[in-house]
């Protein structure tokens, strides 16, 4: 499948400003980081996808909620057979957290993908 290229939630462009796209593992990886950046609920033409961001807030974040919850949100995009590893690093000062993950598409491509989620 062939999709508008993003970068930090913007279209990008090349220097002769033309749209870049994304295809591949490159695009499963862009759908899984928009699903994980979207409240659940949020997108009113599908309320269904995204995942809860409460469970990602607050003091006592229970990490198996968490990975669970990243799990399912990875398992929205239909391409993603498998989740391999799921990884957070927390800032606390910036009040942000990498999420790091590994997923296997259906053809067997392999993706690592760092989503920064802000609280």
């Amino acid at each position: 499948m062939l999709s508008l290229k993003l970068v930090n939630g913007d279209l990008a462009f090349n220097e002769s400003g033309e749209l870049l796209t994304v295809e591949g593992p490159e695009e499963i990886a862009q759908c899984a980081a928009i699903t994980l950046g979207t409240n659940k609920k949020e997108w009113f033409l599908n309320p269904e996808m995204g995942i809860t961001f409460r469970k990602f807030l607050g003091k006592k974040l229970s990490e198996e909620e968490m990975r669970e919850e990243i799990r399912q949100g990875l398992f929205q995009e239909p391409r993603i057979k498998t989740v391999e590893s799921i990884e957070f690093s927390m800032d606390l000062k910036k009040r942000e957290m990498e999420v790091r993950f590994t997923a296997t598409t259906i053809n067997g491509n392999v993706i690592n993908e760092v989503v920064t989620v802000n609280a």
